[in-house]
């Protein structure tokens, strides 16, 4: 057990307890983001407004929020893999801002990163087109030096990519009924229940962590009567730091797709591991039970964090949603057994192996270079990538458009998320290890902590040195900091 884990732990065990029991002495209703169905096409450009907000978040009081076309977080946008979306993204919050699409398969000149700046005032309008496999993606800032502070203040929401295997599946899709997104996030508040974000250098070093877990912007636990069979949960750890461990109160999380779509069959785990980015899509079996909840805990570690819990006298994992069954039908089967086909990673595929080190550990000289380059570290010292801090000006990686890799991640301290941008990989090792079963799909993002993680990975869309890819910890502070990298693709 780690030292990150350990204050994890603690706060959540901590002023989180008691946060966190007087929330769940009540349910509150799910809240349900608005759906924004662009599958039965588009015939204008379609607007994503960018606005300061004002949000309660189940306190009482409201509080100072970022939002696109609300006052917290964005809609749940649907659409189908062949088309493309003229986005009009205006940006009236009042600074600089981005809006990256986090998991889509597209050209770096419309993947929203930091070199996709919209200054206040103005509009971004980016053609961006679905050439995917069906996935449950998402959208956040993606601000050089500033990603941190505004996803967590609300720019954020959800893309579904649909296709025609998704669609003839005999699975639940009635948005708001039996197929539900659930938007995960830790979130901090003062005495007077406003949400705040506050850094230092110990801050800077775990990334910003809450104490109190929210659902689609509100506090938990919250609750939803759904009808009888099968229910659709997709799950996004919004969080800028923490890392989820998920499980149910009544039986095995029946997992069907993770970052990048479908698995090949259904997994029957305990836990789930979710590190900051990643998503997971289970199936919840409301045809043989009334009642199930989706219980979160903060940390990587369940055991020691279920052990700790007893210890110090807190509840053990939290209760994040709670379904009910009704006497209403909805979608009646059995768990799917085949999903998708998909072929096992082949690693001689690859034509070129890149090392990846994230770095901590970095003198007072980086730390200027850091400055100089425009990352925010605050009080900390700077974080790199391969010995340097992230470098707007300067190309880091050349891909070669079409080539298969093998990319390796290593750590000189604690637990990372690692994000590449523009594709999916497979996970051929995870912390030296091979990955769990859960993650053995398509995926854009992998942890690693001990050893090395190794993805597979091709790109196969153009990213100029004038609107390049990124590679990063998706710890936002650590990316805000300069563990961050920048790579081409031509």
């Amino acid at each position: 057990m780690n030292r990150r884990q350990f204050c994890g732990g603690a706060a959540a065990l901590g002023l989180g307890t008691a946060t966190l029991t007087q929330a769940q002495s009540s349910l509150r209703p799910l809240p349900i983001p608005p759906l924004m169905d662009l599958r039965p096409g588009v015939d204008k450009r379609i607007p994503l407004v960018l606005a300061p907000g004002r949000h309660d978040f189940g306190t009482g009081t409201l509080s100072e929020t970022f939002g696109i076309g609300a006052p917290y977080l964005g809609p749940v946008i649907r659409a189908s893999s062949g088309q493309t979306l003229p986005f009009d993204v205006s940006n009236g919050i009042g600074e600089v801002t981005t809006l990256h699409w986090h998991g889509l398969h597209i050209p770096g000149d419309v993947d929203g990163g930091p070199h996709q700046e919209i200054e206040p005032g103005e509009m971004w309008s980016p053609d961006v087109p679905l050439a995917q496999r069906a996935a449950t993606t998402w959208f956040h800032s993606h601000t050089h030096g500033r990603t941190a502070r505004q996803t967590y203040k609300g720019l954020a929401g959800v893309l579904i990519v649909e296709d025609e295997d998704s669609r003839s599946a005999d699975l639940p899709q009635t948005y708001g009924v039996d197929d539900f997104t659930l938007i995960l996030q830790d979130r901090a508040f003062d005495g007077t229940g406003q949400l705040t974000y506050m850094l230092s250098a110990e801050v800077f070093e775990d990334g910003f962590e809450g104490e109190t877990l929210t659902v689609n912007g509100t506090l938990a636990p919250v609750g939803r009567a759904v009808p009888r069979g099968l229910v659709r949960l997709r799950l996004l750890n919004a969080c800028n730091a923490r890392f989820l461990t998920l499980s149910m109160a009544a039986g095995p999380l029946h997992v069907i797709a993770s970052d990048g779509g479908f698995l090949t069959r259904t997994v029957e785990t305990e836990t789930i591991l979710m590190s900051p980015g990643e998503r997971y899509e289970v199936l919840v079996d409301m045809g043989s039970t009334e009642e199930n909840s989706l219980l979160v805990r903060f940390g990587a570690d369940a055991g020691i964090m279920a052990r700790l819990g007893g210890l110090f006298g807190g509840g053990g994992p939290m209760t994040a949603l709670t379904l009910t069954r009704t006497a209403e039908a909805g979608t009646i089967a059995t768990m799917p057994d085949r999903l998708a086909a998909l072929d096992p990673p082949d690693p001689s595929a690859a034509t070129v192996t890149r090392n990846f080190t994230l770095e901590m550990e970095t003198g007072a000289d980086l730390a200027a270079l850091a400055m100089a380059w425009d990352n925010f570290c605050g009080d900390a010292g700077a974080m790199a990538i391969n010995g340097m801090p992230m470098n707007m000006d300067r190309i880091d990686e050349e891909a070669r458009l079409g080539d298969t890799e093998i990319w390796r991640i290593s750590v000189d301290d604690m637990l990372h998320p690692f994000h590449i941008h523009g594709c999916s990989f497979r996970i051929l090792t995870q912390n030296g290890g091979p990955p769990p079963a859960y993650a053995a799909g398509w995926k854009d993002m992998v942890h690693v902590e001990d050893g090395w993680s190794e993805v597979l990975v091709r790109f196969d869309h153009p990213a100029p040195a004038q609107a390049p890819y990124m590679y990063h910890c998706h710890i936002l502070e650590h990316e805000d900091c300069g563990m961050m990298g920048q790579f081409t693709v031509s």
